[in-house]
Formats: C-alpha cells, structure tokens, sequence
C-alpha cells in the first residue's frame, strides 16, 4: 500500500538518503531547494513523499507560485530547469502525482506543471518549445577540444585567451561582482532579475556543489556565471557579460574554463541548460553541442483552460520588455525581485 505525506523536518533525512540512494536523482531534487526556493525566491513549497511499508518510494518537490492578480500555480520547480517526480515506479510516481491533483484542486491552482528531462509514465497536457544541450566529457580535455568543436569555435575561445582576459572561481565573496554583471546584463535584455538573496542562498546552503566563475579584463570584471554540479554533471543556469565587452569572446572563456576543470575533476557531462527553440541563448549554445536534447513540460491542467505559455518569447510580453530595458539600473534591480515573483 501506497501512503503520500505532506513534507515534514521529520522526513529530511529521509528524504536526503532516498535521493542519494536513487540513481535518477538530479540536482533539483535536493531537500535544500526547498529552503532556496522559500528563502530566495519567496514561494511556499508544496514537498511530499510516497511511503510504501513505510519506506520511502518516491518524493515529488513543487513549489507555489502565487501571483499578485490572485492567481496560483504548482510548479515542479521555479527558477530550475528540471525537476519532476523522482519515484521507484509507475504506481508510486500516479499516487504522488494524485496527492499533487488534489492539492492543486483545493487551492484552486490554474495548474500542475512537472519540468522534466525524461517524461514518466503521466498521462499529462505537455509542450515541447523546450531543449537543452548535453556535451558529454572526457578526461582530456583535449580530446574534446580536437573531435568536438569546430575551427569557428575554437577561434573564438582563442580570441578571449589572446584578448587577455583570465577566469577564476569564488563563493559568496563573489556574489557583488557575479551580481553586478547579471543584473545589468537581465536589464538590458529586458527581463526582471532575481534577488541578489536567492544567489546568496544558493551558495549558502549548497556549499559543495555551487560557485561563482568570473572572468576578468585587467582585474575588471566583464563577465561571470553561477556553476552548480551533482554527481558528475555541470550546469551554469545563470551567466552573463557587458555588452561592450562581448567582442572579446568572454563566455567562451568562462563556458570552457568550466568545460576543462569538469573534465579534469572526472565530470561526465556539461549541461547547458534550457533554452527556447531559436532564441539567441539556443544559436550560442548549439555552437558548443550542435544537437539538442528534447525537454518535456507537463501539465495537468485544473482551472486553465490551455497549456500556458509563461516566457519572454510570448509576443504579448513585448511592451512590457521594451518598458523594462529603459528603467534605470537601481529601479530594475529593486523591482526585478518583486515581478518575478508572479512568474514560474
């Protein structure tokens, strides 16, 4: 028999081992997302457990998401690219997905959303306009230097080296500088930043598997990037760099710098991240990856009506984009906080 339970501090160390245990956990499934996403970002989490004999078989992390127009939304997770239900079977993944149904039906969500990288056994409203790209590494660095990248490729990483510009790794140190960059850089292209508090909480509560990487012209500053790892993949979710400085190739040197120590450290994949079918983040990463890796949402849907389109690349967010890469720097970074809470 299949029992589902709220999350409880109870079950923290339950849950840690059942997901150090499972070999399909990803980093989103650590516990410590749920103190991030509360603490960072400002949702209530909706974390529970599937029990079978009183063992655990399976945990489902959603967070809820509550706009200011009084609208509600259960995501599995915020911010992160993927998340899901991580559970032993088909059974178990139903009943946790059932206990998150009725949830959602008594707090009158719009909907369920499930951000996965391989679909379960759901039967699930889904969209496909998501993908990542997935460079598997090497120990030699070398070999993925010589027999993946191209000639255009590697130009530009070699331009950055000749430019002069160095990288170098920091923790919360970091966080002004890493800041300093990403919030101009979201300003510019018109999307609200997330609070310098929920990098800060990253850091803070995920010591062995997060940094800072920066990359530096003459001890300046001009790009840099947040780097989590988990049991052998590397992710950069967050990475940025000034305009002005961009002909420089500055993300080249900070993406291969992370590509070469991930190699060294035995790493066996870098994971680039989601990204919208043809937007720009899409054309600079296929440089890296040419073929991508098709990523799933699924939906149940309660009170909405219709698959949700909730992202930049929505043309009806076009204005407000437009208003928002005019606000000064100070008034973005106040407001960005605040707007993004309203958004998975």
């Amino acid at each position: 028999m299949i029992e589902v339970v709220d999350f409880r501090e109870e079950y923290r160390k339950s849950w840690q081992k059942y997901v150090s245990d499972s070999p399909d956990s990803i980093l989103s499934h650590l516990i410590e997302w749920k103190d991030i996403i509360e603490k960072g970002l400002g949702h209530s989490t909706e974390y529970s457990l599937a029990l079978r004999d009183s063992q655990v078989a399976g945990v489902f992390p959603l967070a809820r998401v509550k706009t200011w127009w009084g609208k509600k939304y259960l995501v599995s997770l915020p911010w992160i690219d993927y998340c899901g239900i991580l559970a032993d079977d088909s059974e178990v993944e139903k009943a946790l997905m059932d206990h998150a149904i009725e949830r959602a039906k008594s707090i009158g969500a719009e909907f369920v959303e499930l951000r996965t990288e391989t679909p379960g056994s759901l039967d699930l409203a889904h969209r496909t306009d998501k993908v990542t790209f997935l460079l598997k590494l090497d120990n030699d660095p070398e070999v993925i230097w010589k027999d993946v990248f191209n000639g255009k490729l590697r130009n530009q990483i070699r331009k950055s080296d000749k430019s002069g510009l160095t990288t170098d790794y920091g923790s919360l140190d970091s966080l002004d500088d890493f800041y300093a960059v990403f919030s101009y850089n979201m300003r510019d292209l018109g999307t609200p930043v997330w609070s310098k508090d929920h990098f800060k909480q990253i850091l803070t509560l995920l010591p062995d598997n997060s940094k800072f990487i920066l990359v530096k012209m003459n001890e300046k500053v001009i790009a840099a990037g947040l780097l989590l790892w988990y049991r052998g993949r590397y992710y950069v979710p967050s990475a940025s760099s000034y305009r002005e400085h961009i002909k420089l190739c500055p993300n080249h040197a900070l993406y291969w710098r992370v590509i070469e120590d991930a190699c060294r450290e035995g790493g066996e994949y870098f994971d680039f991240g989601r990204s919208s079918k043809d937007s720009n983040t899409y054309r600079f990463k296929k440089q890296w990856m040419p073929d991508p890796v098709q990523l799933t949402w699924q939906y149940y849907l309660n009170r909405a009506n219709e698959v949700p389109m909730i992202n930049p690349s929505n043309p009806k967010y076009a204005k407000m984009i437009a208003l928002w890469q005019k606000l000064p720097l100070w008034a973005a970074n106040y407001l960005g906080p605040k707007v993004m809470r309203n958004f998975p």
